[in-house]
């Protein structure tokens, strides 16, 4: 059976599981359940690899406010490439989806005994439901959602198409006495940025075909600029993505253009995005990593209904929605909107100021 056709039965799956949760779950007493003054932590973040880079800043807050407590992060299999690049080190258990392996980590998790387990996740996750009721934690902590049955406090849930992400996410910290108003909600990854002038990065590749973009609209967009007078286009695509780079490539004809080297790591390739002195890039994770190294960038999506866009924090952006798809791509307002960003940034380094101390533009 083909995986497209196994998607509405997991849907099914997904939503009975959730249904019959909430109508017979139950809630365990709440009855002097309270966040201790100096919690051991663990965080919930089995999900995709942007999740994880987003969700640093929370590290960082929580560190910050208990720098002697105990604090681990639950990974999933698909995640864990991130470690190394994590704020600082951190007690790490991975979720792989397999039984036997996962029965061990849980057991493991269950006699650690942790005060706090925080679900990161602001969708219903049945994943995280069933982690949460098998770890043991004392108290359980998300965002109010479907599956709120397993929490035993709960934080409200701003919208989702018209608040970002960090910002919904950013509400887990006020149980702990953390005010989200008052902390950087930017990124923070471990990364040796070795900024080399004059290239700009161009991610064609997302996790699905429908956020990419097409390889001779990428190829023209690479083209517009080294016009601009920039000296090198390295061009990024996903490992399982790779042809739609080299025919970018192959398109451009043009040996400024050139396709990122392969590397081993998600660690090597973030180093790769934080050394573009710009970046043009189709909606992924790689939007987190820029936004951390501090990297000024062009953002290419299809257009959303279902949720506020994940544009990055702390760094200047320009936003570009293609109708009515990527597939679609037009080259020229991109290229216009990189034309408007360099001019902008330009401006702020002439006048001495720094990228990081700038708002976030949600143009």
């Amino acid at each position: 059976m083909a995986i497209s056709s196994l998607k509405p039965v997991e849907l099914f799956i997904r939503r009975t599981f959730l249904f019959l949760l909430r109508t017979f779950g139950g809630k365990r007493s709440k009855k002097n359940l309270e966040i201790p003054p100096s919690p051991s932590i663990l965080l919930l973040r089995q999900d995709r690899l942007g999740d994880v880079l987003m969700s640093t800043f929370v590290l960082e807050a929580l560190r910050k406010k208990y720098p002697n407590s105990r604090i681990a992060l639950l990974l999933g299999k698909n995640n864990t490439g991130v470690i190394p690049l994590l704020p600082f080190e951190i007690e790490i258990y991975v979720y792989r989806k397999n039984f036997f392996r996962d029965l061990k980590m849980l057991r493991s998790v269950r006699r650690s005994k942790f005060d706090v387990a925080l679900d990161l996740t602001d969708k219903a996750s049945v994943t995280s439901s069933v982690l949460l009721t098998l770890i043991g934690a004392t108290v359980r902590v998300g965002i109010e959602k479907e599956n709120s049955v397993v929490y035993d406090i709960t934080v409200p849930r701003p919208s989702q198409t018209e608040v970002h992400i960090t910002e919904r996410v950013s509400e887990l910290l006020r149980p702990f006495d953390i005010d989200p108003s008052k902390i950087d909600k930017a990124p923070t990854l471990r990364l040796n940025v070795r900024r080399k002038g004059g290239l700009v990065g161009l991610n064609v590749s997302s996790r699905t075909a429908d956020r990419s973009a097409p390889p001779a609209a990428s190829a023209e967009i690479a083209q517009g600029v080294l016009n601009m007078g920039f000296r090198e286009v390295e061009v990024f695509a996903a490992p399982h993505d790779r042809f739609r780079g080299e025919e970018t490539v192959r398109l451009a004809n043009n040996d400024r253009i050139r396709l990122a080297p392969e590397v081993k790591t998600f660690a090597e390739f973030a180093e790769q995005v934080a050394g573009c002195e710009y970046l043009i890039t189709v909606d992924t994770s790689i939007i987190q990593i820029a936004a951390a190294a501090r990297v000024p960038m062009v953002l290419m999506f299809k257009p959303m209904t279902d949720e506020h866009p994940w544009s990055p924090i702390g760094v200047p952006f320009e936003f570009h929605t293609q109708y009515p798809a990527l597939s679609a791509l037009e080259p020229e307002p991109v290229l216009a909107l990189f034309k408007r960003l360099v001019e902008r940034t330009s401006a702020d380094a002439r006048l001495g100021r720094s990228f990081a101390a700038q708002p976030a533009d949600h143009s």
